[in-house]
């Protein structure tokens, strides 16, 4: 008979000792850093742009290939029509972690089907708990757009930090924050809420301020969450 502590270990993924953190609502990570192998979620953000008057929606499938590793597949979509074709990569350092701290990176390559134009996105992700309460996610990189005609570059940055009042409840307060040369830059702030209603599903709710060519707009989100 095989201990049951050998049993136990074989099944844990190598960053079961790192912290398990929330994922922001709008920017989106391909699961929370150090996922389990075999992990999976679909998922779709809803947002109200009053900028364009729009309603985008981000259907998606996430799915870990391997601990701390995942890939996702995800349909960017404006009001009902497809308008990009989006797949991300993400990986979790297994160097200097500790019981407090988790980082990794994240690519994601966007083609917009009308434009045809191409982004690739590169960043580096950074998260620490403080306490059983409160928690941080952090990520900065870089945007290439349509690198190969009269491209440019962009700068990249989303901040948030989590207040746990319990397992099933989770505030939080996002910042995202886009840097485009010659253009103003895109500011998003968005108070959220992370509830979790059942077992295998959760759900994402927000409303806040996006600053955007120099004006300001009510913005509105919600994510729906299936996981297993």
């Amino acid at each position: 008979m095989v201990p049951a502590s050998i049993v136990d270990a074989s099944k844990r993924s190598k960053f079961s000792n790192s912290p398990r953190l929330p994922e922001p609502m709008v920017f989106d990570l391909v699961l929370p850093l150090g996922a389990k192998k075999n992990e999976f979620e679909f998922n779709t953000l809803l947002q109200y742009d009053a900028e364009h008057k729009a309603v985008l929606m981000n259907p998606e499938f996430e799915y870990a290939y391997t601990d701390g590793y995942g890939i996702e597949f995800e349909l960017p979509m404006e009001n009902t029509t497809v308008e990009a074709y989006k797949v991300a990569l993400q990986g979790t350092f297994n160097f200097l972690n500790t019981n407090k701290f988790i980082h990794g990176w994240q690519y994601y390559g966007e083609y917009y089907r009308h434009s045809k134009e191409l982004e690739n996105n590169l960043l580096y992700i950074a998260g620490y708990q403080f306490n059983e309460k409160w928690s941080t996610l952090n990520m900065a990189g870089i945007r290439f757009t349509d690198v190969q005609s009269e491209g440019h570059v962009e700068e990249l940055v989303n901040s948030t930090l989590f207040y746990s009042y319990s397992s099933n409840l989770i505030a939080g307060l996002e910042v995202n924050w886009e840097s485009r040369p010659n253009l103003p830059d895109i500011a998003l702030v968005m108070p959220q809420l992370h509830v979790q209603i059942a077992k295998h599903t959760k759900i994402q709710i927000g409303f806040g301020m996006k600053r955007a060519d120099h004006e300001t707009f009510p913005h509105a989100a919600t994510r729906i969450i299936f996981g297993f």
